[in-house]
């Protein structure tokens, strides 16, 4: 009776410790998802780029970009003649190009040797979709044709 007494008390503090660690995550998990939906759910009223500026609030397309899918939006757009809320990002991929071309090169145009990370965009605009690979801070986009 007295070696349970003090393993019934250990057994209550260790369960209770987890309890309460696990309410604290679940609650500060929510309490995150909570404010993230409300900073992200209106796309075109704040500075935060996104996918698709234009997509229902609680979109996935309404989540953050990177800077140069940023930059594949805004020229996609430009080049389109449409506005940056109208270019939706339907996948965007992580990519390392065998050269500074993005592994586009013209005939006769040099490229630099050396790998580049970016990405593979595909966007949709004007009820097409196109392919774009860009280096990781969108300063060079190119069109996979």
């Amino acid at each position: 009776m007295k070696k349970t007494l003090p393993l019934a008390a250990l057994l209550v503090i260790v369960l209770g410790a987890g309890a309460w660690i696990l309410w604290q995550n679940v609650y500060v998990a929510a309490d995150s998802a909570d404010s993230q939906q409300n900073d992200y759910s209106s796309g075109a009223g704040n500075n935060i780029p996104t996918s698709a500026d234009d997509a229902p609030p609680g979109s996935i397309h309404n989540l953050p970009v990177p800077q140069a899918v940023s930059a594949v939006k805004k020229y996609a757009a430009e080049t389109l003649g449409i506005t940056e809320g109208k270019v939706i990002v339907m996948t965007a991929y992580e990519k390392e190009w065998p050269d500074g071309c993005l592994g586009l090169a013209s005939a006769g145009e040099f490229c630099t040797q050396v790998i580049t990370p970016g990405y593979e965009l595909a966007v949709q605009a004007n009820g097409k979709e196109y392919v774009y690979r860009t280096n990781s801070d969108g300063s060079v986009i190119r069109l996979e044709k």
